[in-house]
């Protein structure tokens, strides 16, 4: 259940006669999230029956008249949208001087949690995961919409197996709220330099965007991260975009050199879509169109250590077994082999 003091982004679920809590028509099940825009709810319609996800948006955040105007364009293309990788919007209504957003609920875990880790991913396996999100950008970048926020808090591997893109429409929301401090959904290690700078964007701003979170996972880290929010912003603005090479060096030099033009500070230097940016990936691995069933998509890299070590147990287990058949003597032998190999004694 939402924490019933009032949050200090004016967002506040309503208390019912009947104790509960509740925004517009939807009671409140539990608190998801909040940040500097408002709060994430997981609620319910009463007479439906129906698990939802509702959005708000702090009071404070849509008096800003500007912001109201963008806001409501930005959610008319939202409602628009019909795509499989896209969860569905349902409403869009006001509770008091507060917009609320209620979209499809769908369990699963975002990809930032999986990033938490620090592991690198198989770039085939990236590639393929992010297969219906390059779709669903592909799809809505041709009905003029952009959803200027993709990062891998907005991925969502759902637990019915699907790969979703969630946060279509706060995306302008968030201009108004970016900054140090701000906590808000965007920060600038994702965000094409264009916007940055206050800069009008098409789809090549979501192609850099996709681009950074495969730098992500196939390096293990973020492609400007620095100490500070005004550091990396500096870095993003006025450094050219790093290379894949310079942390995983065993990558083809055609894949990192495809994924650096895609986070080139001209958006004319990018791919012109996010399908072409993950076919010229593809194609610089040397697998276009397929995926060997032994990649799964999120299956990290083998580093060369654990590689060398599996390879000499999978020797050991293989000369005990044939000595067992042979003689008998395969623990002997087993012990004698590890004498050698790693000084048991």
């Amino acid at each position: 259940m939402a924490d019933e003091s009032p949050h200090q982004n004016g967002a506040e679920p309503k208390a019912a006669s009947n104790g509960h809590h509740h925004v517009g028509g939807y009671r409140v099940l539990r608190e998801v999230e909040t940040d500097s825009l408002g709060s994430v709810y997981e609620a319910e319609h009463p007479r439906l029956q129906r698990r939802v996800s509702v959005r708000t948006i702090g009071a404070n955040v849509a008096r800003d008249v500007s912001f109201s105007r963008r806001f409501l364009l930005e959610l008319r293309s939202y409602v628009a949208l019909e795509h499989e990788a896209i969860p569905r919007l349902y409403e869009l209504a006001y509770e008091g001087e507060s917009p609320y957003l209620v979209t499809e609920m769908v369990p699963g875990k975002t990809l930032d949690a999986v990033f938490e880790a620090g592991e690198r991913y198989e770039p085939l396996g990236i590639i393929a995961l992010l297969r219906p999100i390059a779709s669903a950008l592909d799809y809505a970048h041709s009905r003029t919409a952009v959803h200027r926020d993709v990062k891998p808090a907005n991925i969502l591997l759902a637990d019915d197996g699907r790969t979703l893109l969630t946060g279509f429409g706060l995306g302008t929301v968030a201009s108004f709220n970016t900054g140090p401090g701000t906590g808000g959904p965007v920060a600038p290690d994702y965000v094409a330099p264009e916007r940055l700078v206050g800069r009008e964007v098409d789809g090549r701003a979501d192609v850099y965007s996709l681009a950074a979170v495969i730098f992500e996972a196939v390096t293990g880290r973020r492609p400007f991260s620095s100490k500070s929010w005004i550091e990396t912003l500096s870095r993003r603005l006025y450094e050219p975009p790093p290379t894949v090479h310079d942390v995983v060096p065993e990558l083809p030099a055609s894949f990192a050199a495809v994924l650096q033009q895609a986070m080139d500070r001209d958006p004319n230097h990018r791919p012109a879509t996010a399908g072409e940016l993950l076919d010229r990936l593809e194609s610089a691995l040397g697998s276009p169109g397929s995926y060997p069933d032994i990649v799964h998509w999120l299956q990290p890299v083998m580093h060369r250590g654990s590689i060398g070590l599996s390879a000499v147990l999978v020797l050991v287990v293989g000369v005990a077994e044939v000595a067992w058949l042979l003689e008998g003597s395969g623990l002997t032998l087993v012990m004698h082999f590890a004498q050698r190999v790693f000084g048991v004694h």
